[in-house]
């Protein structure tokens, strides 16, 4: 009886000692993993992207705002910081070679404040460029244009851009974040009404309308002008012929006129006048 359940107890033991995990339930695991990293990496990414274009919508918001300010005060759109200078104050990176490297060039001891004469200028971190400009479609519809676009070699095709724009008729001013699957640089944006492209389209097609008008009456009066040059050359040409024959005639009348020999040395070569033996007319 003790034989048998040491028996017993030695089977007990050999299945407690077994443990471990099979093939299907590493593969298992190693996918599940896999999958995970592959969803979680894009979207890390688009989160860092996110926070980074946060200092670019900041930056174009608060460059709107003192344009906006400064235009109800000045009624003038600028295109450099100075007249910006008493509503904000904007920072910048001074690094040489913030362009290139971007952020990496850019910490603590590279932020100073903007220029007063600077139309663009690097964000503190170095990941984005902020430019300004004016845009008109005529002498009296003029546009705030800005943008942050991404800097630096590493950052500048990964970046997603952020544009705004302000149009004093109306005060209409709009800001524009390109999303993660829009990234790179991107162009000025334009924030004219309907009605300014409208007037403008018209005032494009009067112009054109115009210097055409000009181009058809300078045309005519070059073809006149080469009419009249003809005409005189014509003229011209004809007066002298008019002396040629003139004086043609008057050789002719002249030789008439004088003596001829009726009766020369039968001897001689008849072109000498001693030779002429008889004049008449």
């Amino acid at each position: 009886m003790e034989e048998k359940n040491l028996f017993f107890k030695k089977n007990n033991i050999f299945c407690e000692e077994q443990h471990g995990y099979t093939i299907v339930e590493i593969l298992l695991v190693t996918l599940l993993i896999g999958l995970t990293f592959s969803v979680s990496l894009p979207l890390f990414g688009t989160v860092i992207n996110k926070a980074r274009q946060k200092e670019a919508t900041l930056i174009v918001n608060s460059v709107l705002k003192a344009v906006k300010a400064n235009y109800a005060l000045e009624a003038f759109l600028p295109t450099k910081i100075k007249p910006l200078k008493k509503f904000a104050i904007f920072h910048k990176c001074i690094s040489e070679e913030v362009a290139i490297k971007g952020s990496k060039v850019c910490n603590s001891n590279t932020i100073a404040k903007a220029d007063v004469n600077d139309s663009y200028f690097y964000s503190p971190s170095g990941n984005y460029k902020v430019e300004m400009k004016t845009t008109g479609i005529s002498n009296s519809d003029i546009i705030f244009q800005v943008r942050a676009i991404p800097n630096g070699v590493s950052y500048q095709d990964k970046g997603s851009s952020v544009t705004g724009c302000f149009n004093p008729i109306g005060g209409i001013s709009n800001i524009k974040e390109y999303s993660f699957l829009n990234v790179g640089e991107k162009e000025f944006m334009s924030c004219f009404t309907a009605l300014q492209i409208n007037k403008a389209e018209e005032a494009r097609k009067a112009e054109i309308a115009r210097k055409a008008e000009e181009a058809r009456k300078a045309e005519i009066a070059r073809k006149a002008e080469e009419a009249r040059k003809a005409e005189e050359a014509r003229k011209a040409e004809e007066a002298r012929k008019a002396e040629i024959a003139r004086k043609a005639e008057e050789a002719r009348k002249a030789e008439e006129l004088k003596p001829k020999c009726i009766y020369w040395n039968p001897r001689s070569s008849k072109t000498d006048p001693k030779d002429c033996w008889g004049w008449g007319n």
